[in-house]
């Protein structure tokens, strides 16, 4: 036998391999706790999410029903003209009609 087979490592390293395994065992614990974490937060995300999703389309279909309820304003704008110029023509035959008289 040669003598590094019989050689057994200090104290010191032995405490020292027992510390970095405590290190490396308790990071692997701190990794876990915050995919853990991480994943009941991403669980509440895709729910927040969902429910916009589902908001969104209501609120579509609520834009629908309005505008077939209302007007639009350029459909207003364009009625509104088309009255006016109505009234313009009223006008226009009831001062041709006075001029007569």
């Amino acid at each position: 036998m040669t003598r590094d087979a019989n050689m057994k490592p200090s104290r010191f390293e032995r405490h020292l391999q027992t510390g970095i395994q405590l290190l490396l065992v308790g990071l692997l614990g701190w990794a876990g706790i915050k995919l853990v974490t991480l994943g009941e937060d991403n669980a509440v995300l895709r729910e927040r999410i969902a429910y916009q999703g589902e908001q969104i389309i209501s609120l579509r279909r609520d834009i629908r029903e309005w505008s077939n309820l209302y007007y639009r304003k350029s459909a207003a704008e364009q009625r509104a003209s088309e009255v006016n110029e109505r009234f313009d023509a009223f006008d226009q035959r009831l001062s041709a009609l006075e001029e007569e008289r």
